[in-house]
């Protein structure tokens, strides 16, 4: 049966993906990952209040941005509901690094989380799932059964390698439960730009690295580590695409965010500064609709913004577009200095 991502036509409030032999209805957005998704889970203050009771999914708050991030930016152009259970904080598997009661809202967490709200019926195949995971997992990872936390070591080749095989064995576990569950489209983010940006594509490769020397070496070694994490997924998503019932396919965030910030100047945004004074977070009185970074491992709402237009043009999910909205003061801000969050494939192919 010949099927794909591709231009929508607008039926019943929903979004009509069409295909010569068949056509697809977009009925939501399901998103599982990290604090690029999540809308206020990790922030409320039900996740500190020591009643080991945790916000339910779509708890809306404070966010690892200064506004309006993609989920809500996505659900709004396109006009369909959300499903949101992301956890900022969040690893690949089910552990979270901001611990606590939290400690245990990884991403297969999430969708265990997802397959009990189902309640024995299948997942909505008409729905749009979004896994945004992994980057948390180049922080550091907990050992069992009394989850002590230990950092990475970024500059460690074998330690690198080893947190990068198992973000592809937690996402590829992720990603074969939702096709199971139900699930007919899977849609893979990859490891967002730090703001010291590499052209390495391991840290490994960076000049003048010294594994044995004690603290960060390289100030490129975060962003490093990421474009390898990266290569990992550009590899994993068409396998799985290939080896499952469902079409999985990757959002390649990591490069629109670099060609953001290659046309920092004459985009609307302000020349591009990985100088941590000039974060958002920083300037308090600054309502950085022109600047890039929100802090050390986020964006800026008027990023996200130009991101979930990119997510729906790679999709071919533009036919549903509404105006965009001006990204919009945060109320409330979630700070994660640490956590997360090649082309992105378009689907044509059949599959029997």
């Amino acid at each position: 049966m010949a099927r794909g991502l591709q231009l929508p036509l607008i039926l019943g409030g929903a979004i009509m993906i069409g295909t010569q032999a068949s056509a697809l209805t977009i009925s939501s957005l399901t998103f599982f990952g990290d604090s690029n998704v999540d809308i206020g889970r990790a922030a409320s203050p039900e996740t500190y209040d020591g009643d080991d009771i945790l916000p339910p999914p779509n708890t809306v708050g404070g966010r690892s941005s200064d506004g309006p991030i993609i989920p809500e930016y996505l659900s709004d152009r396109l006009g369909v509901e959300q499903l949101n259970f992301g956890w900022g904080g969040a690893q690949s598997g089910r552990y979270n690094i901001i611990g606590d009661a939290a400690v245990e809202t990884g991403l297969q967490q999430q969708i265990d989380e997802f397959e009990a709200r189902l309640g024995g019926d299948r997942a909505d195949p008409n729905a749009l799932y979004v896994l945004w995971a992994g980057s948390n997992d180049l922080v550091g990872s907990f050992s069992t059964p009394d989850l002590t936390f230990e950092a990475l070591d970024k500059s460690d080749e074998g330690d690198v390698k080893d947190t990068a095989t198992r973000v592809r064995q937690n996402l590829t576990q992720a990603v074969a439960d939702l096709d199971e569950l139900g699930a007919q489209n899977t849609i893979v983010a990859n490891r967002t730009t730090r703001p010291v940006l590499s052209d390495s594509a391991a840290p490994w490769e960076l000049p003048d690295l010294d594994p044995e020397a004690e603290g960060v070496q390289n100030p490129e070694l975060n962003d490093a580590s990421g474009n390898y994490l990266n290569t990992i997924l550009a590899d994993l998503v068409p396998e799985l695409d290939a080896s499952l019932a469902s079409s999985v396919s990757l959002f390649d965030v990591d490069g629109f965010i670099r060609d953001i910030i290659a046309s920092s100047g004459e985009n609307g945004f302000l020349s591009y500064s990985d100088d941590p004074s000039q974060y958002c977070i920083n300037q308090p009185d600054a309502d950085c609709s022109d600047i890039i970074n929100y802090d050390g491992a986020h964006k800026t709402s008027a990023v996200h913004s130009i991101l979930a237009g990119d997510f729906i043009d790679t999709f071919d999910l533009d036919g549903a577009a509404a105006p965009a909205p001006v990204p919009l003061p945060a109320s409330g801000v979630l700070l994660f200095a640490a956590m997360g969050g090649l082309a992105a494939v378009r689907k044509q192919r059949s599959k029997t």
